[in-house]
Order: C-alpha cells, then sequence, then structure tokens
C-alpha cells in the first residue's frame, strides 16, 4: 500500500556520506477472500493489516483502494475480484461474511469510469486524425497553387503553418496532481466510511 524501497546517504559522525537504502518492514501474512474462496499468501507491511482491519475485511481493501496503492499481485488480485462479480450476477453480499454491498457500487463506477475513458480516447483519435487529414489537405492544395504559381509566373504563395499544441505550464501540472491526490484522499476516507455504515446497517 504505497510502501517502497527509499534510497539515501548515510552520514556518520565524521560526515562521511554512504549510499544506502531503507526497506519497508515487510512480514508473511495469509488473508482469506470470499469473492475468490481461496487463501492468499504474501508479503505485506504492518500498517497495510491495519487498514484492511479499517476496511473490515480483505475483499473491501482491495476492490475499494485505489488502483495507484495496488501494483503487481494486488492489481491481479482486483481484476480477478472485479471479473468474477461482473461474471456472477447472482453473487451478492448476503452470500459473503464480510464483504460490503459498496464493492459492487464500486464495480458500477469503475466500469463507468473505463468506459469514459475508453469514449474519450477514441474521439480524441478521431479528433487528431482528423486534424492529419486537414493539414495533408492544407499541404496538397498548397503544392498545386505552387505549381500554378510557378508555372504561370507568378508571386509564390505562403505555406501553411502547422497547428500549435497547447503547452501546460508546470505550476498547472504541480496544482492538478495536488488536487488530485486530496481527492484520492477523500474517496478513500468516504469508501472507508461507506463499508462502516454499510456494516452499521447490516447488523442493526
Amino acid at each position: 500500500h504505497g510502501k517502497t524501497i527509499r534510497y539515501g546517504k548515510q552520514v556518520s559522525h565524521s560526515d562521511r556520506k554512504t549510499s544506502r537504502r531503507w526497506e519497508p518492514n515487510t512480514v508473511w501474512a495469509e488473508f482469506y477472500s470470499e469473492i475468490l474462496e481461496e487463501n492468499i499468501k504474501l508479503r505485506t507491511a504492518p500498517g497495510v493489516m491495519r487498514t484492511i482491519d479499517k476496511y473490515m475485511g480483505f475483499d473491501n481493501y482491495i476492490i475499494m483502494t485505489e488502483p495507484r496503492y495496488l501494483e503487481g499481485l494486488g492489481m491481479q488480485l482486483k481484476h480477478r475480484m472485479l471479473n468474477k462479480m461482473r461474471e456472477q450476477p447472482e453473487l451478492s453480499a448476503e452470500d459473503c461474511l464480510n464483504v460490503s454491498p459498496e464493492c459492487w457500487n464500486y464495480l458500477k463506477r469503475w466500469d463507468l469510469k473505463y468506459a469514459e475513458e475508453a469514449a474519450a480516447k477514441e474521439k480524441a483519435a478521431s479528433l487528431a486524425k482528423a486534424e492529419i487529414v486537414e493539414e495533408e489537405e492544407l499541404m496538397a492544395n498548397y503544392r498545386k497553387e505552387l505549381q500554378e504559381a510557378i508555372s504561370e509566373g507568378n508571386d509564390l504563395p505562403q505555406r501553411p503553418e502547422p497547428k500549435k499544441k497547447k503547452k501546460i505550464s508546470v505550476k498547472k501540472l504541480f496544482i492538478q496532481k495536488r488536487l488530485a491526490k486530496k481527492a484520492a484522499v477523500e474517496r478513500r476516507r468516504k469508501n472507508i466510511a461507506r463499508v462502516i455504515h454499510g456494516k452499521e446497517a447490516d447488523d442493526a
């Protein structure tokens, strides 16, 4: 969950600097996935186990955690769980002991988000293709006018200039990253709150 190897310098009393790295504290742990119906053994950090307790279950943590915190095996488990939920529509939170109904709401938001991203990519690709065709048409007209001007001895036409791409400033990029990070933290808090309130409602 965001734990990585850190690199730096170890400074001695005599101010000698030695390169070294700090590895995260990890332990072997075994978790049971109710959706996949199997035990999963992996190396994890104690902080991750506390986060799993906050989410009230391993499946809740894997499904509702942001993808940037899940790398490698975590994302594989996330895709396996979501695919099984898609393939088995009859599966619900009532069939599981520690899986929140919010996981199915998250699946709907996940599919909607990626459908919108795919549509946006397709639209951007079509716009880029249209711009290329337009530039090629302008160049073809320019070559034709150039040949006519040379043959008739007239003034040469002006070459069409390519469209300039908009550049995003470094300050704007920094602000966007800060806002995205703040939004991710807020989404995580809301996800934990939804899971806790959902469990309280079920117990009631």
